[in-house]
């Protein structure tokens, strides 16, 4: 049986996130504990308990001319026993005429392998966002830093969500995120270690998702600063983050994501009519985004 998931449910749920993702207990959490909404959760239930589980986190995708509502496939489980017997094909299909009732046009998620890319195929999804890896040593981190100076200063979440939103905006097919999801992100990127380094130029905000790689290198997981604005940021990552190598994971249609080597990074589902033409005819390189991977 499939139903929405209920705040009882919530000890339940993160035991299979623990065991699915071979994660430690506080990932989820954090989760469960700050961002969890129960008509947001859906769960295939056996008379043994929740088998599988997929959560729909809200989101906009920006279009010729405005953005509409759709969701983000997230945390989406299924427990070892139950797999290989349709319990999460069934969910995705839930999920679209759940998303459908509530007004979203489009469902959109990001497999973590390549296996789960054509898993979601088979429940008609498509290849659709990208991303740019653009690798620097550390010289060149330096160059793009010149002369600035690593320096503090106070930034709130709505602010750097509204750098974000503007910079994306302007582009069709991109994914649009609420001032909460972007508090949420930060607050989960805490807890896997991550940190999140600002920068000022003038009254112009720039910002970088950073994590400390095994092999010492370090990996920006989202930067969005102005040709103003990097120069400082630089700066402060060099500062905050020092390391050799610096692996910068950007919006393809960036400057600097320009330089660097394109990968699929998400899928896309048209739900309730609509297709993805009708995102944008000039819709390129479409942007994710959002460390909730």
């Amino acid at each position: 049986m499939i139903c929405f998931a209920d705040w009882g449910m919530r000890r339940e749920l993160a035991q299979i996130w623990e065991t699915c993702f071979q994660e430690p207990s506080r990932p989820a959490k954090y989760f469960l504990n700050n961002c969890f909404r129960p008509r947001e959760c859906l769960v295939y239930l056996t008379t043994k308990g929740i088998a599988s589980a997929l959560y729909m986190l809200p989101i906009q995708i920006t279009t010729d001319g405005k953005p509409v509502q759709a969701h983000y496939i997230y945390a989406a489980a299924t427990l070892p026993a139950y797999r290989g017997r349709g319990y999460m094909a069934a969910l995705l299909a839930a999920a679209a005429l759940v998303g459908v009732k509530r007004g979203d046009q489009y469902s959109s998620v990001l497999p973590a392998t390549p296996d789960l890319y054509r898993l979601y195929e088979k429940s008609d999804y498509t290849s659709f966002f990208k991303v740019s890896h653009y690798t620097v040593l550390q010289e060149t981190m330096r160059k793009l830093a010149g002369s600035a100076s690593p320096s503090k200063n106070i930034f709130d979440f709505k602010e750097l969500n509204l750098l974000r939103n503007k910079t994306l905006l302007s582009r069709a097919g991109n994914v649009l995120w609420s001032d909460e999801a972007f508090a949420f992100a930060q607050g989960m990127g805490r807890v896997y270690g991550d940190r999140m380094i600002c920068a000022r130029t003038g009254k112009e905000a720039a910002y970088a998702f950073c994590r400390r790689m095994e092999d010492g290198s370090c990996l920006i997981l989202e930067l969005m600063a102005s040709g103003k604005t990097m120069r400082n940021l630089a700066a402060c990552i060099l500062h905050e983050m020092p390391a050799q190598k610096y692996i910068l994971r950007l919006p393809a249609f960036s400057p600097l994501g320009q330089k660097g080597s394109v990968t699929d990074f998400g899928m896309i589902k048209p739900i309730g009519g609509t297709t993805v033409r009708q995102i944008g005819a000039d819709t390129d390189m479409p942007y994710l985004g959002l460390p909730l991977d």
